[in-house]
């Protein structure tokens, strides 16, 4: 669900993310209440942004992609049946999604013998303490960060499962042209941002998934993978 930040010989225990006291805390700060005051196209925007194939894209264009991925990732959690989640086994893991440079909550496995959904505690909990720093415990308590990631990743099924197909003719992104042939090309992204909105919808959060990840991210561009990076420090207050 989510990239990138504490070496795996570090506890999640003992490495909490800065939460805004402090030099770089204060910079990190800045990045909490920018995010906070993001929304969901604006997020998805900046996701696409730090795409290197999107790097020299049109604006616009970009804007248009995540609109539209946003678009569909709601419709497809409003059309899916609840018993979806049922379908895949879920194998929780004490360590492994915290690493040097990434986070990952979770990971969606397509396998012969049954799909599975590899859900990382360690990442979960490194989660939730960005999701308090950042002053939105109350949008993101561990049980609902653990079934936002379960979510997200019952979107990728979806996606990998043919609605990758309908998501890719939705962004209308076409990357070959030879005559009257067209060739619906992928956008990179886009599955991402597709599925963090099918977990908004699918949990009834009332901010998005979206501003999760890209806290997270803040916060390992401010404190990198160096365990004696900033200490963590007094949660902020909660943000609209």
């Amino acid at each position: 669900m989510s990239r990138r930040p504490a070496p795996a010989a570090v506890r999640p225990a003992e490495r909490r993310p800065p939460s805004g006291t402090g030099a770089d805390g204060a910079g990190l700060a800045r990045s909490y209440a920018r995010i906070g005051g993001s929304d969901e196209t604006e997020l998805a925007v900046g996701l696409l942004s730090l795409v290197p194939l999107h790097e020299d894209r049109d604006p616009a264009l970009l804007r248009e992609w995540a609109s539209r991925a946003v678009a569909f990732g709601r419709e497809l959690a409003e059309r899916a049946p609840h018993r979806a989640a049922a379908e895949t086994e879920v194998v929780e893991r004490a360590a492994g999604g915290v690493s040097p440079g990434q986070v990952l909550l979770a990971e969606y496995l397509h396998r012969s013998a049954g799909d599975r959904v590899v859900v990382y505690t360690d990442a979960l909990d490194y989660a939730h303490r960005v999701a308090r720093a950042a002053g939105w415990a109350d949008d993101f308590p561990p049980p609902t960060v653990r079934a936002a990631a379960l979510a997200h990743e019952e979107a990728h099924r979806l996606l990998h499962g043919g609605h990758g197909r309908a998501l890719r003719d939705r962004l209308g992104h076409e990357p070959l042209r030879w005559g009257p042939l067209r060739l619906r090309g992928h956008v990179a992204g886009a599955d991402e941002i597709a599925a963090h909105a099918y977990a908004r919808v699918r949990c009834g959060l009332r901010r998005s998934p979206l501003a999760l990840t890209a806290a997270i991210a803040a916060t390992l561009d401010h404190q990198g993978t160096d365990p004696s990076g900033p200490d963590p420090a007094t949660p902020l207050g909660d943000h609209p």
